[in-house]
């Protein structure tokens, strides 16, 4: 049963999810085991790792993977990879943690198979400690669009993307398995444009991706006040 639990703006959301990171990081630790991370890309995740950065200080048993990535270079204003390293790594109070790039982007082909390789090699039993999702308007999460055939996808753990309707139409993408194997699965909502796709994933609507993982694969729902169904 997912859990929806309601916050004053996107900043207290942030904060929680910066929180609920930490918290598994510290329990990771104190376990002596390493943890695996997918993150998401947009504005409220961005936030959180911003925060997440001032909270947590040993980095050293943390792998941080990317949930979806957009195919191009590293240092395009598109890339995760360089959203991740300008909030999370520049202000990192010690050693930054590994984060698993995207290896040779040009090919969404490419890339989604070499990650699988990476992700298949280094995350045990493909299954990460800690997923965290964002949405769109139009109830995306990850690069799983709304009728998009990746939506299919039962066996590899990442799948390449083309015709995306959201620009860069070339990307990779986990699929719904692995967000569903996942330890601890965190959607962050924000903003007065997705209150309505929300409600319907919540009420059932399966057309949605995130409607798709409601059921069976969301731990938790931070939202704003402003996202929260009526």
């Amino acid at each position: 049963m997912t859990a929806l639990r309601v916050f004053a703006d996107a900043e207290a959301v942030a904060r929680h999810a910066a929180d609920q990171i930490a918290g598994r990081i510290g329990d990771a630790r104190r376990d002596g085991r390493d943890v695996h991370i997918a993150l998401a890309g947009g504005r409220t995740p961005q936030r959180a790792y911003e925060l997440l950065a001032g909270i947590e200080g040993s980095w050293k048993h943390v792998h941080l993977w990317l949930g979806d990535e957009r195919c191009v270079p590293e240092d395009h204003p598109e890339s995760n990879a360089r959203m991740v390293r300008e909030s999370l790594y520049a202000q990192a109070r010690a050693e930054p943690p590994s984060l698993h790039a995207l290896p040779s982007p040009v090919v969404p082909e490419d890339a989604a198979w070499l990650y699988g390789l990476q992700l298949h090699a280094a995350v045990p039993q493909e299954t990460f400690d800690i997923v965290l999702l964002g949405m769109g308007p139009d109830g995306h999460t990850a690069s799983l669009f709304p009728g998009h055939p990746v939506l299919g996808v039962r066996v590899a753990p990442c799948a390449p993307v083309r015709e995306s309707p959201k620009p860069p139409q070339e990307r990779v993408t986990l699929t719904l398995p692995v967000l569903r194997r996942a330890r601890f699965t965190l959607l962050l909502v924000t903003g007065a444009e997705k209150r309505a796709p929300l409600a319907r994933a919540l009420g059932g609507d399966r057309s949605l991706p995130v409607g798709l993982l409601v059921e069976d694969g969301l731990d938790e729902i931070a939202c704003d006040a402003e996202a929260a169904p009526g």
